[in-house]
């Protein structure tokens, strides 16, 4: 694991609008039914690779939270373990994942920073405790911090990359995962 102290992004809340109403999104029935699966995108984006799935760490750090992030997760104390991934088929990036450990989550759950090249998805599945709220959608644009993250290592910047996240609880703790469709798509 690397542990970096790297400062966080300002945020911008006017680009970081979330939504649980897919019809307000204006997304194609494609990129909907991605959007919207309701079962461990991990597992869908597996199956859709055909025996060319990975898994990238991008960065496991020890942070502070943006307001909007604490604000998603109703905590006070900034501090946070952020790990972020990639899913890729055959080497290419597909999606971008984020979670956000509130230090709270952190203190109750330590395997939550031990998951080394394991999908966080299926290790939440088979807690059983482990409740998903229903997910939000957004169309993130450049000023986001979430999106420059994810195309951190793009040669072109689009002009929007769709996103989803959830909030999951474990008991009275709580984390974040945001999940970013990279250009390259899934399609």
């Amino acid at each position: 694991m690397t542990v970096l102290s790297i400062p966080a992004a300002t945020d911008d809340s006017s680009t970081s609008r979330w939504t649980r109403e897919t019809a307000r999104l204006g997304a194609g029935a494609e990129m909907l039914s991605w959007l919207t699966e309701q079962g461990l995108l991990t597992e869908r984006v597996r199956s859709h690779c055909r025996g060319e799935f990975g898994l990238r760490i991008v960065s496991e750090r020890y942070d502070v939270l943006l307001p909007a992030d604490a604000a998603a997760l109703a905590v006070s104390d900034l501090s946070t373990f952020i790990r972020e991934i990639e899913l890729t088929c055959a080497s290419v990036a597909r999606v971008f994942a984020q979670t956000l450990v509130p230090a709270a989550t952190l203190a109750a759950e330590p395997w939550l920073a031990a998951l080394g090249n394991d999908a966080l998805g299926p290790r939440l599945a088979s807690l059983g405790g482990a409740l998903r709220e229903p997910l939000e959608f957004a169309r993130l644009s450049p000023g986001n911090p979430l999106f420059h993250r994810a195309l951190r290592a793009a040669t072109t910047t689009p002009d929007a990359v769709w996103a989803r996240r959830a909030r999951y609880r474990l008991a009275t703790h709580c984390l974040i995962v945001q999940e970013v469709f990279l250009p390259e798509g899934i399609a």
